[in-house]
């Protein structure tokens, strides 16, 4: 059953981050794709927090420092050059990206600066070479309605992608530096948002007006969706990675939930008197020496108590989570531990329930209190320990605002915490970009026809159904329709570009093979009689497995049949089948027979045109 959100306070924004199709990237003339090519070298950097406008370093730059990482960056000869490996100054702004920028700010209603300046955004996950992230803000204070709720624009910017991640390994980080710098619009909205359906709605309204401008790449990886959820004394808290528009309204139910689980587990431990969490690390090796658990067996093992807190970590945060689960997770990216085991958990599964009765007793646990291990070495354990006590004591205020990552049940984990205003400061490197009125003018006579218009539109013009304009226009193949329907009818050739590329896509066959112009010759030779409408799906095959060839040559591998033929083939079916022609359904059965040896190879229409000809003469 799904919680009262309005009860619950629940309050939520969007964040999406879309890639934009230009030539070259934000800040340099290296093509804006990812590439093909091995690398053709590396570099290896470590890096550090600084203080950013205010005089202040951010407390996620900060955190992010601390855990010491170090950053291999992988150089791609084609798509990278010095500005990437932060050796070179950035080069102009790429002025087909602000351009498409603005147009989209326009396009929600934003309003528009007279000056666009580039600043500098920290960040020291290693996602860039510089520890920063280049940015602009293009749009303020726009708007959106979705039919069932208005939100606010606070911003639009305009910014560089950060580098892709191609491997993590203990305190080591593998970067791609190819995506580093291709040009990212990124959209925020005002926590006006207050179901979690409502969530989606925005980020597939946004979506719609984005690829509304065709000017944004699509594909895997192209665009990504931040959600900030809380509730009513609650706090902010950003989840990354909604890679799936479905995915949406589970997030937001699940951290409206966790945070609801929170505060009752705060409430729940003031009533029980619990002021705060211990970290005193206990070696507790010797009695797991002869442990029959190969977890434990042999090992330092280091224990903590903390009392007052038992049945605590077993206490359910949403359905699938527990608050050990969520401790063990902040433990693990806090200190690097992989695991603890606790006393609220079922010991029996890990052959451990005697170990725990004699840590307890030589501890002094007394009942109600909650007993940790964990194999470790002494620094190890003691990072645990302070990582465990940190979490609780911060839920013990309530819930800490921080960024957590997407899992794909729609449950979060921790990444780090809320990044702060203290991480901005100006780029001097780059020029401020002067937006005149004649500008923005030109823009708004030109502005993209959005999607949900352009659907209704095609749907009414070429009386094709809504669901069938929609499934155009969402495949790309709306400009190429128009065009092809100007010569054919529009059902036949929406039918090809949406039914029969979905059906030979689902038999495996790679359709993003299959260019438009390609499309466009496949109509040309349906046009000019050179190959049958019962072709096409033959057709299209060849074409996805045969990219390189003109469809002019691919064609003459399929069989075709004329009218002499037609005609010969026809008069035989009848001829060795004469007791059909009594039939009361001669025509429709006669034509079966002969569109079975036929098919692909002639148009239907002239099949059943050439067999009443020769059924009149019986």
């Amino acid at each position: 059953m799904s919680p009262d959100y309005k009860k619950l306070g629940l309050k939520c924004g969007i964040e999406i981050h879309q890639q934009l199709d230009t030539t070259h990237k934000l800040f340099c003339s290296c093509p804006a794709r990812m590439s093909d090519d091995e690398p053709c070298c590396e570099i290896r950097r470590r890096l550090s927090a600084v203080a950013g406008e205010t005089g202040k370093v951010d407390a996620a730059a900060r955190y992010e420092s601390l855990l010491g990482r170090t950053f291999i960056y992988r150089i791609y000869d084609r798509e990278t050059c010095l500005v990437e490996t932060d050796e070179e100054p950035p080069h102009d702004i790429n002025r087909e990206a602000l351009e498409t920028a603005l147009k989209i700010s326009l396009m929600l209603g934003c309003e528009i600066p007279e000056e666009v300046h580039t600043m500098r955004k920290i960040v020291i996950d290693g996602s860039n070479t510089s520890g920063f992230q280049r940015t602009l803000m293009v749009g303020l204070n726009g708007k959106l309605e979705t039919g069932k709720c208005e939100v606010g624009i606070t911003n639009v910017c305009l910014e560089e992608d950060s580098a892709q991640i191609i491997e993590k390994r203990d305190d080591v980080t593998v970067y791609g530096l190819d995506r580093l710098g291709i040009p990212l619009v990124e959209i925020g909205t005002t926590p006006d948002i207050h179901t979690p359906e409502d969530a989606r709605a925005v980020a597939e309204r946004i979506g719609m007006i984005l690829r509304s401008t065709g000017a944004v790449k699509r594909g895997l990886g192209t665009i990504r969706q931040d959600v900030n959820v809380s509730i009513e004394g609650g706090a902010r808290i950003e989840i990354k990675g909604a890679q799936e528009l479905r995915m949406i309204p589970k997030l937001v139910e699940k951290e409206a939930r966790r945070q609801a689980s929170i505060l009752a587990i705060r409430d729940e431990l003031r009533k029980r008197g619990f002021r705060h969490a211990a970290s005193e690390v206990n070696d507790v090796s010797r009695f797991f020496e002869s442990s029959e658990s190969r977890i434990m067996k042999g090992k330092k093992v280091f224990a903590i108590i903390v009392p007052g807190f038992a049945g605590m970590l077993a206490r359910k945060i949403t359905d699938t989570r527990t608050l050990g689960n969520e401790i063990a997770n902040y433990i693990r990216v806090r200190a690097g531990i992989k695991g603890i085991i606790h006393s609220d958990e079922n010991l029996q599964k890990y052959r451990l329930e005697d170990e725990f009765v004699h840590v307890g007793r030589a501890l002094g646990a007394k009942k109600g209190d909650t007993v940790i291990i964990m194999a470790a070495d002494r620094k190890l354990a003691g990072a645990t320990a302070d990582a465990f006590k940190e979490r609780i004591n911060q839920f013990l205020k309530g819930v800490p605002a921080e960024v957590r990552k997407a899992l794909e049940n729609g449950d979060t984990e921790f990444m780090r915490p809320m990044a702060g205003s203290a991480r901005m400061y100006p780029e001097t490197d780059v020029p401020p970009a002067h937006i005149t009125k004649e500008m923005i003018a030109e823009m708004e006579k030109n502005l993209p026809e959005t999607w949900d218009k352009k659907i209704t539109r095609l749907a009414k013009k070429y009386r094709i159904s809504e669901d069938m304009s929609r499934q155009l226009v969402q495949a790309g193949h709306d400009g190429l329709f128009e065009r092809l329907s100007k010569s054919f009818k529009p059902g036949i050739v929406a039918g090809v570009l949406v039914s029969t590329l979905r059906e030979i896509g689902r038999e495996g066959y790679e359709t993003a093979r299959i260019t438009d112009e390609k499309l466009s010759d496949l109509f040309s030779l349906l046009a000019s009689g050179s190959i049958a409408k019962e072709a096409i799906p033959d057709m299209l095959r060849k074409m996805a497995e045969n990219p390189e060839k003109p469809v002019s040559e691919l064609a003459s591998s399929v069989k075709t049949i004329n009218g002499t033929e037609l005609a010969a083939i026809i008069k035989r079916i009848i001829k060795s089948k004469k007791e059909l022609l009594k039939h009361p359904r001669r025509e429709k059965v006669l034509m079966g027979l002969v569109m079975k040896e036929v098919r692909g190879a002639v148009d239907g229409k002239k099949v059943m045109e050439a067999l009443i000809k020769e059924l009149k003469k019986y």
